[in-house]
């Protein structure tokens, strides 16, 4: 049950996209049970222990709510929120995405997910949550609340306020960040999406709304504990840069294009029904 999704629901509707099974084997040794496990009648790999079935499990449930998805975007990107706005860290595996996250979220924003953000249709980000990952030596650096370490849907949307495409430099102490129009933008959040293969209209539209009022930069970080302040500050101002926050100043979008309804959020972090759209997948 512990390799279940934290909004997990028990439903009589037995249509699926995947099936997995879980079957025990005979011979093993003596001391410690082993299983094979199947994904749509297909064995993956030979017997394992059951801490392994957990491990598998998560990891291809995951794979195919992000593949399958309907309806929305599922982006490999970290996403906190921030004064009623998420940020987007878009990036692949070993990006930098974790750790950039935790410190944004020790600076002072609220934890949503480290390496996925759901986008839908009128480009809102919703708060499905994933337990932190950061190595030990990282995870002693930073003092995060009991929540960053937990999985769940949580209650509300916000408006996507900034997307951050960034590459880490080490030892470089600031920001040094350039506007991205917003047709890059969107190209850049496609390279990153889950189930643009599978849903490539859905996910066209989904990224185009994310971005249409966000505002959009790439650029070089350094240390993440050093930056993360820095980027907080920019987002606050509306994408403002000044020569004291980063390496150098440059014309950005300007905030008053963006009308006070887009700015709402609106509902506390909670609880959240299961945003419409995502795919079903079935165990027995």
């Amino acid at each position: 049950m512990a390799a279940l999704p934290g909004y997990w629901r028990r439903t009589e509707n037995r249509r699926s996209d995947v099936r997995f099974a879980v079957e025990s084997c005979v011979g093993g040794p003596a001391e410690e049970s082993r299983f094979r496990f199947r994904e749509n009648g297909k064995p993956l790999g030979s017997a394992i222990t059951g801490e392994a079935v957990r491990h598998r499990l998560v990891q291809r449930m995951d794979y195919h709510l992000g593949a399958y998805a309907r309806d929305c975007a599922f982006l490999h990107s970290g996403i906190v929120v921030h004064d009623g706005r998420a940020i987007l860290i878009p990036g692949l595996s070993r990006a930098g995405k974790s750790t950039l996250t935790a410190a944004l979220v020790q600076a002072g924003a609220a934890y949503v997910s480290d390496d996925m953000a759901v986008i839908d249709r009128d480009g809102r980000a919703h708060f499905l949550s994933r337990a932190i990952t950061l190595r030990d030596d990282v995870t002693k650096v930073f003092d995060l609340p009991a929540a960053v370490y937990a999985a769940g849907l949580h209650q509300g949307t916000a408006p996507v306020g900034a997307i951050l495409l960034l590459n880490y430099r080490e030892g470089e102490a600031a920001l040094d960040l350039h506007p991205l129009s917003k047709g890059e933008t969107v190209l850049r959040l496609l390279a990153n999406s889950m189930n643009g293969r599978h849903h490539p209209e859905a996910v066209l539209r989904c990224c185009t709304e994310a971005v249409r009022r966000a505002v959009c930069f790439e650029g070089i970080r350094g240390e993440a504990g050093a930056v993360a302040p820095q980027i907080l500050s920019i987002c606050n101002d509306g994408g403002k840069i000044d020569d004291q926050s980063t390496a150098q100043s440059r014309p950005v979008l300007d905030r008053g294009r963006r009308p006070d309804a887009d700015l709402r959020f609106d509902q506390p972090t909670d609880a959240l029904p299961q945003p419409a759209g995502l795919a079903g997948v079935g165990a027995v």
